[in-house]
């Protein structure tokens, strides 16, 4: 029969009455039951085949009911669609099981009208594969880092049972929230407000720790707070690329993982609850163009469109802005900055003789950057998987290429 939005009493893992709560208790009310198992069924066959179900994995994802954590979400272009709205409901049902990213929540920008999403219910395909990665057996003890829904906390909580699962998020709003939906499925495990990057040392030490948002690099709380052995998996990101890394304690004092070929892109962990921005403070910044320094390059423009360079540059020039393809006249070409000292360069296209490049601000930016393109075009253009890093803790990291004994160049 093809799955539908009628109404049927619906059974939980342990037998009890699913009642549905899709907006969660605060809602105040309790709505007709939804039968959602051959939705969750169906998504279960599509990860199956898609060979990111680990074992063990199956039954959180056939069980736990993802539209209760998605009571509603907005699109890309910010639209509404809500469990409530009875002309959206089969719509809203079909995609909050569908193997699909749903943002579940918007912030606006201080001084801006510009809105930024803050929260999401993972695509479930990413979950499976970072589940499997975390290699969890029964007994081990998890640390999550960003709650959001409560929807990863709810299947980490089937698997392990929730006195294992630890999970932390900036927000409180959303750490309550996710409190009073775990708690109508029967799941009550150790939910915390506060920064991430602090980890929940009151309830440490932890086998596994799972970052479902993104880091520069791993914080040295997480090392602290986990077990020799033990094992970190998180997306450690920069605005020109994203990848998943595994991360063995090996020491008392450091992980040490290579970067895989899946990349995450999840929102990155914020330094305020009220801020949608990364570190906390205003939206935009002001660059110097005047008397900016010159000079030519051979490097094809084409080049910054390499997922496995733009890699390489994130990691040796930390900082680096997002790639823009049009310099400050318009025209063609590539744009770059740092968001942490306003440094710029832009780079025009080759008119025979080289391309033009101009660049100023505190850093010698483009410098970095042609010295990082000609490391990893001597290598001969490594991909991202040839990458590593160790963290130690006591703040270092070391970012290596094939072994920990050839650290690449940072600037």
């Amino acid at each position: 029969m093809q799955p539908g939005g009628s109404m049927a009493v619906a059974g939980t893992r342990d037998g009890r009455a699913d009642r549905g709560r899709a907006g969660g208790p605060a809602h105040g009310r309790t709505r007709p039951m939804i039968v959602w198992q051959p939705y969750a069924a169906a998504l279960v066959t599509e990860l199956a085949h898609a060979g990111v179900l680990a074992p063990g994995w199956r039954p959180p994802f056939e069980q736990v009911p993802r539209h209760v954590f998605v009571p509603e979400f907005f699109t890309d272009d910010d639209e509404r669609v809500s469990a409530d709205d009875a002309a959206q409901h089969d719509r809203w049902l079909a995609s909050v099981y569908s193997d699909t990213s749903l943002t579940t929540q918007l912030m606006t920008a201080p001084g801006t009208d510009l809105t930024w999403p803050t929260s999401s219910s993972t695509r479930p395909s990413l979950m499976a594969r970072m589940l499997g990665l975390l290699d969890v057996a029964g007994g081990h003890r998890v640390l999550e880092i960003g709650t959001g829904t409560g929807y990863n906390v709810a299947l980490l909580s089937h698997r392990l049972g929730d006195t294992d699962v630890t999970s932390i998020d900036i927000d409180p709003a959303l750490v309550e929230t996710a409190r009073e939906r775990l708690a109508g499925l029967g799941y009550r495990p150790r939910l915390s407000a506060g920064d991430g990057a602090e980890g929940v040392v009151e309830h440490a030490p932890y086998d596994r720790i799972i970052a479902t948002c993104g880091v520069p690099e791993i914080p040295l709380a997480w090392i602290t707070q986990l077990t020799t052995g033990g094992l970190i998996v998180a997306d450690v990101r920069g605005e020109l690329g994203s990848s998943l890394v595994v991360a063995r304690k090996s020491t008392p004092h450091s992980v040490a993982g290579r970067f895989l070929t899946s990349s995450g892109h999840f929102m990155w962990m914020r330094a305020k609850a009220d801020n949608p921005l990364r570190n906390g403070g205003g939206f935009g910044a002001v660059y110097d163009f005047t008397e900016p320094k010159t000079g030519t390059t051979n490097i094809p423009l084409a080049a910054f469109d390499d997922e496995d360079f733009r890699f390489a540059l994130q990691l040796a020039v930390p900082g680096l802005g997002a790639v823009g393809h049009a310099i400050r006249d318009g025209g063609e070409g590539i744009f770059l900055v740092t968001e942490d000292d306003t440094s710029w360069a832009e780079i025009s296209p080759d008119t025979g003789n080289g391309s033009t490049v101009l660049y100023g601000g505190p850093r010698l930016l483009w410098p970095d950057v042609a010295d990082t393109w000609h490391w990893w075009n001597g290598r001969g253009r490594p991909e991202r998987s040839r990458f590593g890093l160790t963290a130690y803790d006591d703040g270092r990291q070391l970012i290596w290429l094939d072994r920990e004994d050839q650290p690449i160049p940072r600037h």
